[in-house]
């Protein structure tokens, strides 16, 4: 017995998977990219690591939706403001697509080293704990004036500062005409380097905690700020691969009149069937219908000329010859029985062309009765 499913009862809701994956420095290669050595990085030339990298996502189209890879926040930064940026070498770390997926998890990625703690920002870059690092080539405290040069560019600023207190680490002063405020981190006194929590008017590349990018289908980690003194020694990471698993929910009706007869070849009689033997092309002997006749389900009819035509037989009622059209009755003293309707305990799922792709097993037989419907609801993942 099939019967076709109506498109209206089919769901199919796609869900992403995920999975935790963890990786030290002795599982994944750390491959360095130099714009100008030709030696290799593990087996590959520094050179043509960086050439690669710089084509396909430091481009220039970093703030162009149409031409860029990998993600980005949606604060579209021009120039040396944009949130990528690579100096003349790099440092990446190639994590298998076996791994990946169909990418890495946003925000899940998370990498230790002797330098600190790493972690991304679910727009696809790699953020430090650690602050902004300037060099003071002047500071005079007696008329609050102080000059400093960034650790990344190079660029001079020249504040005026109002409050510099070494016991509680803050910092206040004005750049052209704009005010801050940052908290020093350490200070080091015999190389002048300074490390903040941040300050607000340094150039966006020198100034962010922003050391890499993430480029999450590519399964690439990239370090572009200070890259000679990232992850050379050992390492940890850990991140979650994603994969799109799709829910397929069927819904089953079995209305009153279908599937609550009895398969049972005993519960059925034939008339009028007239068979023949063929023999076949493999030499086998085949019986095949030659008259086509009529089934019926065991029951008593009255025919058109009155007389009885009883196909009943011993049921579970009492001694008396029982057929279909003593339902009621049967279900009235045996509950339990299943009489000529069926127990459904599987339910298969076949596709257009009648093969059978799925089977679904009830927990408990479920009895087809003809008084009222019956619904299914199939789900499987895949």
């Amino acid at each position: 017995m099939l019967k076709r499913i109506p498109k209206s009862d089919i769901s199919i809701r796609p869900f992403k998977a995920y999975k935790q994956w963890s990786f030290d420095n002795t599982e994944l290669n750390v491959y360095e990219a130099n714009a100008t050595s030709s030696v290799s990085s593990s087996q590959f030339p520094q050179n043509s690591i960086f050439g690669q990298l710089r084509a396909q996502f430091y481009n220039g189209n970093i703030d162009n939706p149409f031409l860029r890879f990998g993600v980005k926040s949606t604060g579209f930064a021009t120039g040396s403001g944009s949130e990528r940026f690579m100096t003349g070498s790099a440092k990446v770390i190639s994590i298998p697509q076996i791994y990946v997926g169909e990418g890495i998890k946003k925000g899940s990625l998370n990498l230790i080293d002797s330098t600190g703690t790493f972690t991304d920002d679910s727009y696809g870059n790699l953020i430090a704990s650690e602050g902004d690092t300037v060099s003071f080539v002047d500071t005079n405290l007696t008329n609050g004036s102080a000059s400093f040069t960034d650790s990344i560019l190079n660029e001079t600023y020249n504040i005026s500062l109002t409050d510099l207190n070494f016991t509680t680490g803050q910092i206040q002063g004005s750049y052209n005409g704009e005010g801050f405020s940052a908290t020093m981190l350490s200070f080091n006194l015999d190389t002048g380097d300074m490390v903040v929590d941040n300050f607000d008017f340094l150039n966006p590349i020198a100034g962010s905690n922003i050391i890499g990018n993430v480029f999450y289908n590519q399964g690439l980690v990239v370090f572009t700020k200070h890259p000679d003194t990232r992850i050379s020694g050992s390492w940890d990471l850990s991140f979650k691969s994603t994969k799109t698993i799709y829910e397929h929910e069927y819904l089953l009706i079995v209305n009153e009149d279908e599937f609550n007869v009895s398969q049972n070849p005993s519960a059925v009689v034939e008339s009028g069937f007239e068979y023949t033997f063929i023999t076949g092309s493999d030499n086998k002997i085949y019986k095949t219908i030659s008259k086509s006749g009529a089934r019926y389900i065991r029951k008593r009819n009255v025919l058109e000329d009155g007389n009885i035509l009883d196909y009943g037989y011993t049921g579970s009622i009492g001694d008396k010859k029982a057929g279909f059209e003593h339902w009621d009755m049967s279900g009235s003293v045996d509950s339990t029985g299943s009489f000529l309707s069926p127990f459904i305990t599987t339910i298969g799922l076949y596709d257009d062309d009648c093969d059978l792709v799925a089977v679904a097993k009830l927990p408990q037989p479920i009895k087809s009765e003809p008084d009222f419907p019956v619904n299914f609801i199939v789900r499987f993942d895949i």
